[in-house]
């Protein structure tokens, strides 16, 4: 028998979302794949690490390097038809 189910990991132990139709104390073969985020956890995600920035005092003088960066080097050439 093999099935996709789905469930949540809490520590050692996975909770499943069904029930399996095995008896209690099977051996199992369990390959473990993280599941896809969500667009909306994504965001969610992307917000919540770029706002952990919004007080760091290194982030102005961070920028303030890459700004100076890009005046000392001319722009790279990039070509919009080539094979990506």
């Amino acid at each position: 028998m093999v099935a996709h189910l789905h469930g949540v990991i809490h520590g050692k132990r996975i909770e499943l979302e069904e029930e399996t139709g095995l008896p209690s104390g099977s051996a199992v073969i369990v390959d473990i794949q993280p599941k896809p985020l969500s667009l909306e956890e994504k965001q969610r995600l992307a917000d919540t690490l770029c706002g952990t920035w919004a007080t760091d005092p290194s982030l102005k003088l961070i920028f303030d390097e890459i700004e100076r960066q890009r005046t000392l080097t001319a722009p790279r050439d990039v070509n919009f038809h080539a094979a990506s």
